[in-house]
């Protein structure tokens, strides 16, 4: 799968891409897709009509969409069943799908605790397993996670919340992901991390609205600003191209310079 005279290119590989509905999955879908990727997009629900109609306008290659519940092992072997049967490999996995609930630390419930475990750090688990044993036997593959700074640091709302079940799983991903690289190097399976900071969407909507938790995070952020979706989907295709192939194990800070300080 090498990419002789390009080696950033990605217009030869099958992408599976989960928590691809919208935010940064989105953009990363449509990073890939006009960039002549075969896609595979996960997510909990299908995108709406339009949005199906502009990813197909935009796209070389028409995406095949699959609404699935990462949590259920079925859902997991159907998505890899999925997307062999319709191109008969899988070149890279891009796990992005996540949640997160910001609230009082003794206020968390013991629910809240294994949902944001089991999305964020299980179902990528069980899903990078099943689909790394296509990857071995092509002795080719990419794996990239999304993790978060808050996966190396710690952010306490300003002193009005705490997000430590998500940190918890961001930084458990991490360790995943070394452990995955050191497993599959053998096979030509590379697996990174792409921790980003506070990234434009409209989940943080809600922080960017609130003056005096947007100006903790841009105290924090030397660069003075959120990043953009693009700068997230970049780094993830560069991970995914044959141009990072001496890179494994490694979690990638797309921070604006927060984990700098």
């Amino acid at each position: 799968m090498n990419s002789v005279d390009d080696p950033f290119a990605i217009s030869d590989k099958v992408v599976i891409i989960t928590g691809s509905a919208g935010g940064v999955g989105g953009e990363i879908a449509r990073f890939f897709g006009r960039r002549g990727a075969g896609l595979v997009l996960v997510d909990r629900k299908t995108p709406d009509e339009k949005t199906v109609k502009e990813f197909n306008a935009g796209f070389t290659i028409s995406p095949h969409f699959i609404e699935a519940d990462l949590l259920s092992e079925s859902d997991r072997d159907r998505i890899v069943s999925e997307a062999m049967d319709r191109h008969g490999r899988i070149d890279a996995l891009i796990n992005n799908a996540g949640v997160n609930v910001r609230k009082a630390l003794a206020d968390y419930t013991s629910d809240e605790w294994d949902m944001i475990l089991d999305v964020n750090l299980k179902s990528i688990f069980f899903l990078s397993n099943r689909v790394a044993q296509i990857m071995k036997e092509q002795r080719y593959g990419k794996i990239v996670n999304i993790s978060s700074i808050q996966g190396v640091v710690s952010w306490a709302g300003a002193g009005r919340f705490s997000i430590a079940p998500y940190g918890a799983s961001k930084s458990g991903l991490i360790s995943i992901t070394r452990y995955f690289a050191l497993d599959l190097a053998e096979y030509n399976i590379t697996v990174n991390a792409v921790c980003p900071g506070f990234v434009e969407t409209p989940l943080v909507q809600n922080l960017k609205d609130d003056r005096e938790l947007y100006e903790d995070i841009i105290s924090r952020t030397p660069m003075k600003r959120f990043a953009k979706t693009s700068e997230i989907a970049s780094s993830v295709m560069f991970l995914c191209s044959d141009a990072s192939a001496y890179i494994t194990g490694h979690a990638l800070l797309v921070d604006g310079g927060w984990t700098a300080q």
